[in-house]
């Protein structure tokens, strides 16, 4: 009965040419970085067993299959010819011979203990399309668009091979789940991961009228307005309601579903790394060993340029994967997503070699692609071969030196250029033209590092005399050494920056101002600020700020309290008033005001900005490019405004008298601005608008709040280290963190227990190593520190009696204000930082 069940699944084929229980192909891949050690090749009829979705099976000499091409033919058991089988009736086969496996090498340009090899073995749990769920363990996968072979562990080596049909895949899980396999290799605490679990079931229960406001689809009006109008027609869906009250079109409420499915299942390493508990290479590292696939640090390679070649620029940009070498007769190709079998098949047939995937993070291929791959116009490299520059020139000495530099660090071709300038007279006009095609490469290389590398800022210094130019970036708030360039480039180099940003290169006697759009120059969409400075010797010094293209960073992402949190969105949710960000320059204040305005930029409201320069683009802003040359100033901005029906302001800066009263009169006429200014702490900034000349009682009115702000730099997730601290060093963090307050240092000890101590009831801190993520600092990246004064009663009535800030500050200490060093002293209790970064930003 059974048989002949399975039978209707049975479809005949070719009997005409009867090959009885003949292979007339055969192809089952190997598993991955593993192969097969015995005498059979693989080839010829193979024993199997066949189940299908109507729970019946069938067993025979599998004569024939081609999975890419759903083709498979069966000799079942007791018959003669080979009939076969529909890939929609299968929900797995298993060959029922065992084959003995062996783990292939591995031969990298990268030292071993910088290759992050899996484990040997997967744990898997398949959801199959009749009900039932095949688990076990794998020694390795290959994941293919006609589905997926697993390779089950035997005896004495060997493996059982299976095959799933995508269609019969209705759910898998590859791998220990992430949170314990980031809590069993110290990557995260217990107490992370269950956080961060918290915030992935939030984001799965998630309601869509939440989900619209927080991502400023609608506003809260409008979702009430329509919840109101569902109330009355209980039977309309929330997205029908918004729609009948042309809130949203069809076409917008389809694209907000989608985007709250997404948001509801996203990972939970996606989540970690968003909160900064753990590094995207972390997770990748731990996801290679999950998933069976190395993982390779792409920035510890040296590439040969007779493995790049193996795939052209445009397939390796097209697919996001970069070749890395060949071991044993396979092509090694490195992708964020090598499970992503569609594209290694199209790879394996394009280079006709057998095919080895590794993992790299996403930051990491972008970064091989520029260095072996990119360049202006997505060509060659900014460093491709110098000899065609050379060739017809008059210096044979470097031009025997030359080869190609794809795989040529900066600093050996720096050496090239030094070479090359030994005899040459230095006050004599540059032989090279700014246009010359190494040097355009050059800047271009300098530029793209200074991205890559998350720099701030470019500053290309030039030395009299025989002394190199000297290039450094400012990275995490410190400048650092990058390049020295040789003498006889000095002038061209600043040449061709001037020309980028379409400055005098003949005027080297005042300072100029400009602007790089870098899309005309490279692939990477940024822009540069350059000011140029001349110096003694009639040289010149260029200063370039990165102005990467980025979004308003979440207000929740910023590192405020929960408290700081509801009260900033409360006072960004007034309909008129006064909010001002404070801190030094490169505090952040232009991030943090365009994350409030994110919270409220919703189609109800218009809101106009004046900056200088505009860093960050926000869709549904009006935003005013500033150009006091033309008297296009934060003041003229402010009177246009308000003639243009302005709900919110935004001024970059406050720079003078004239724009703080227009602003606080602005403010006071039924309109929310918000402004930065450069003081030390918030109170100070009430003080320094009113020795302004500001009216105290119109300020004080005007006044919701100021937001004081230092970064510092953060731990680097990939190197630090905890700590038990001693009581002595708990008890000097305690006094920092009542001083001038009438906390009691002893009940706060017992407050940090509950808030940051560990199961043991033990406080841990955390501090800096070094490693190669973070060039041996033991940081990586910056965070905020805050403190939040709110202009209540009492601190408006010391604003009209222009008290001074010492009264200031103890009223919004005994309101609640939690101060900027207080804010670092919880964060470095959080493990985020240290105090030596709170002290340096805090005094």
């Amino acid at each position: 009965m059974e048989e002949a069940r399975a039978a209707r699944e049975l479809v005949p084929s070719d009997r005409s040419a009867g090959k009885a229980a003949v292979a007339e192909e055969f192809r089952w891949p190997p598993p991955p970085y593993l192969e097969f050690v015995d005498e059979d090749s693989g080839h010829g009829p193979e024993d199997c067993l066949l189940v299908f979705k109507d729970g019946t099976k069938a067993t025979g000499a599998l004569a024939s299959f081609l999975p890419e091409y759903a083709s498979l033919s069966l000799v079942p058991s007791g018959a003669r010819a080979a009939i076969g089988v529909a890939f929609s009736s299968l929900i797995s086969l298993q060959l029922l011979r065992p084959r003995r496996v062996t783990r292939q090498g591995i031969s990298m340009p990268i030292a071993q203990e910088q290759l992050f090899m899996p484990a040997k073995h997967q744990s898997f749990s398949i959801d199959l399309a009749d009900g039932t769920t095949l688990q076990g363990e794998t020694m390795g996968l290959v994941n293919a668009l006609c589905g997926l072979f697993l390779y089950l562990p035997a005896d004495q080596g060997s493996v059982m091979r299976w095959f799933l049909p995508a269609q019969a895949i209705q759910a898998k899980r590859i791998g220990v789940p992430i949170g314990q396999m980031l809590i069993e290799q110290n990557y995260a605490s217990s107490e992370a991961v269950k956080t961060g679990l918290k915030m992935q079931h939030a984001l799965h229960v998630q309601k869509l009228g939440e989900f619209l406001i927080e991502n400023r689809i609608v506003s809260r009006e409008q979702l009430l307005a329509a919840l109101q109008r569902q109330r009355a027609s209980p039977a309309l869906k929330l997205g029908e309601a918004l729609s009948a009250l042309g809130i949203l079109s069809e076409q917008d409420m389809q694209a907000a579903l989608k985007s709250h499915s997404r948001s509801r299942d996203l990972p939970l390493g996606k989540i970690l790394t968003n909160m900064g508990i753990v590094d995207p290479e972390s997770i990748k590292a731990v996801m290679a060993n999950k998933m069976g696939i190395p993982f390779v640090d792409m920035r510890k390679l040296s590439i040969a340029p007779e493995v790049l070649g193996r795939i052209p620029e445009g397939v390796a940009n097209r697919y996001r994967v970069v070749p890395v070498c060949v071991s044993e007769g396979a092509l090694v190709i490195a992708s964020e997503n090598p499970l992503g079998m569609d594209d290694m098949d199209e790879l394996r047939f394009f280079t006709g070699m057998r095919v080895l995937p590794v993992m790299a993070s996403d930051e990491d291929i972008g970064y091989a692609l520029r260095t072996y791959y990119g360049g202006a116009k997505g060509g060659a490299s900014a460093w491709q071969s110098t000899s065609g520059r050379i060739r017809g020139r008059k210096s044979d000495k470097f031009a025997a030196t030359t080869t190609d530099t794809r795989d040529v660090g900066v600093n050996e071709l720096a050496s090239r250029l030094s070479a090359e300038s030994d005899d040459v007279d230095l006050n004599a006009e540059d032989p090279f033209a700014e246009s010359d095609n190494t040097l355009v490469q050059l800047v271009n290389k300098i530029i793209l590092d200074a991205v890559e590398q998350r720099a701030s800022d470019i500053h290309i210094e030039s030395n009299p005399g025989a002394s190199n130019t000297r290039v450094r970036f400012r990275k995490d708030g410190t400048l650092v050494n990058y390049l020295e360039i040789p003498p006889r480039f000095r002038r061209a180099v600043i040449s061709r920056v001037k020309i980028m940003g379409q400055l005098d290169i003949t005027e080297h006697r005042k300072p100029q101002d400009g602007k790089i759009d870098f899309k005309r120059f490279g692939p990477a969409p940024v822009e540069l600020r350059i000011a140029t400075i001349p110096i003694r010797d009639g040289l010149e010094d260029v200063v370039m700020r990165v102005l990467v293209a980025s979004e308003p960073v979440p207000v929740g992402e910023m590192g405020f309290d929960n408290a700081a949190l509801d009260t900033i969105k409360r006072l960004i949710s007034r309909p008129q008033g006064l909010i001002l960000v404070c801190g030094p320059t490169g505090s952040g204040k232009t991030t943090t005001l365009h994350s409030l305005l994110a919270v409220i930029n919703t189609d109800a409201r218009k809101i106009w900005t004046a900056e200088d320069p505009i860093e960050i683009a926000q869709p549904g802003l009006r935003q005013v490019q500033i150009n006091p040359k033309i008297g296009w100033t934060f003041a003229a901005a402010m009177r246009s405004f308000l003639r243009a029906d302005p709900d919110v302001v935004m001024i970059g800066e406050m720079r003078d008298g004239d724009t703080a009263k227009i602003a606080i009169e602005a403010s006071l006429t039924g309109h929310l601005v918000l402004s930065t200014l450069h003081t030390n702490s918030a109170p100070e900034s009430i003080v320094r608008l009113l020795d302004l000349g500001m009216d105290p009682f119109n300020f004080a009115d005007a006044l919701l709040g100021v937001l004081g702000q230092r970064l510092v730099k953060r731990l680097c997730l990939s190197c630090k280290v905890s700590y038990a601290p001693a009581a002595s060093e708990l008890d000097e963090l305690a006094k920092e963190y009542c001083e001038g307050t009438s906390i009691d240092a002893t009940r706060l000890s017992d407050t940090w227990v509950q808030q940051f101590a560990g199961a043991d009831r033990k406080i841990s801190l955390s501090r800096a190593r070094g490693c190669d993520r973070c060039d041996a600092t033991g940081y990586r990246g910056r965070l905020a520190l805050y403190e939040l004064l709110v202009a209540d009663s009492e601190l408006k009535r010391l604003v009209q009696s222009r008290a001074p800030v010492s009264d200031i500050r103890n009223t919004a200490l005994t309101a609640g204000m939690r101060t900027l060093k207080q804010d670092g002293i919880g964060k470095v209790l959080q493990g985020l930082t240290d105090m030596h970064q709170v002290r340096a930003a805090c005094g």
